[in-house]
């Protein structure tokens, strides 16, 4: 572990979810698949809001909600995404600064700040429906380059590759990494944006990542097999360190050198699995930040994710540290 002043900086989406409440059938009539991810303009937008009772709203986006979960546990960390000049980016940048995150790119003038609605049916399953609006226009002049080189692991999500220059920022923020001694992390997001980005996000790992985080649909999207053994050696075979989630059936870990089975944690009062991988994502980077093995590092993940979905909403509500200090995963 170097001595960095970020532990993790986050790039992606910065967006605001915006929840409600469906039934099954309300769901159908909407005509979204369950559990998909699902891009919309902003007369859909409106038009969907108009159909549901929206009750909650919180700073979102998957890299934003992992950087968010550890900063949670005192971790120096820091984003780099594009909001709007209204309220939600407004809203969305004091709650950076309310857990303490750095985020300093100025607000684009014209577009309005993105937002996410999240369809909860009563299974705890989520369909999101985002509106990307500026977070599709982050770009290589929102980069500190200070802070890139302060940074220990830089996170971001698959999702950038949807925009041009997100995509551009994101590679000239991991060169930035990279060359002053941190690690790059990538999230593959969604398997649809794996389809989308199939032969560039293969091309990113071998060029510039280090540490890969899916869940089984993303892996499979991408190498074409859920066997554990094939997962194993294509992420070898890219040099890359994977943690792959598989729900209930915990998470596979694979380095150069080793590969673990963690279970996963047993929730019996699931609420709203929204925010579950990206919670995974915050407590295993956060352990790799801290030169933690991978086997305490996937643990820590699996107990995040497992307080996450046990309440509405994709950021932490309980003290996590003090559940890793005692399950023994704190160090």
């Amino acid at each position: 572990m170097n001595n960095k002043s970020y532990s993790v900086v986050g790039m992606g989406a910065a967006l605001v979810d915006v929840f409600a409440n469906v039934t099954e059938a309300v769901l159908t009539e909407i005509g979204s698949a369950k559990g998909s991810m699902s891009l919309i303009s902003p007369d859909e937008a409106l038009a969907l809001e108009a159909r549901v009772e929206t009750h909650t709203r919180a700073s979102g986006g998957s890299a934003g909600n992992t950087v968010a979960g550890i900063a949670a546990l005192g971790m120096p960390t820091g984003f780099i995404g594009k909001v709007g000049s209204d309220a939600l980016g407004k809203f969305f940048s004091d709650d950076l600064q309310r857990v303490q995150t750095a985020f300093a790119s100025a607000p684009h003038a014209e577009l309005p700040t993105g937002r996410c609605l999240v369809l909860i049916t009563p299974d705890a399953e989520r369909t999101m429906h985002t509106l990307l609006g500026a977070s599709v226009a982050t770009s290589v002049a929102d980069l500190d380059t200070e802070m890139l080189a302060q940074t220990e692991i830089l996170f971001g999500e698959a999702y950038i590759w949807d925009s041009p220059s997100a995509r551009e920022a994101f590679l000239s923020a991991a060169d930035i990494v990279s060359k002053n001694g941190g690690r790059v992390a990538l999230s593959l997001s969604d398997p649809f944006c794996v389809g989308r980005h199939h032969s560039a996000l293969e091309a990113a790992l071998e060029s510039h990542v280090d540490i890969m985080l899916a869940n089984i649909s993303e892996a499979e999207a991408l190498f074409g097999t859920t066997d554990r053994s094939a997962l194993t050696t294509a992420a070898r075979a890219f040099g890359v360190e994977a943690a792959i989630t598989m729900g209930p059936n915990g998470a596979l870990l694979i380095s150069p050198t080793e590969a673990f089975h963690v279970e996963a944690e047993r929730v019996e009062d699931v609420v709203d699995l929204t925010g579950a991988g990206d919670q995974f994502a915050a407590g295993y980077l956060s352990g790799r930040a801290l030169g933690i093995g991978l086997a305490h590092c996937g643990r820590r993940g699996a107990l995040a994710a497992a307080e996450v979905i046990r309440h509405v909403g994709p950021r932490p509500q309980n003290d996590i540290a003090a559940v890793f200090e005692t399950a023994g995963v704190a160090s």
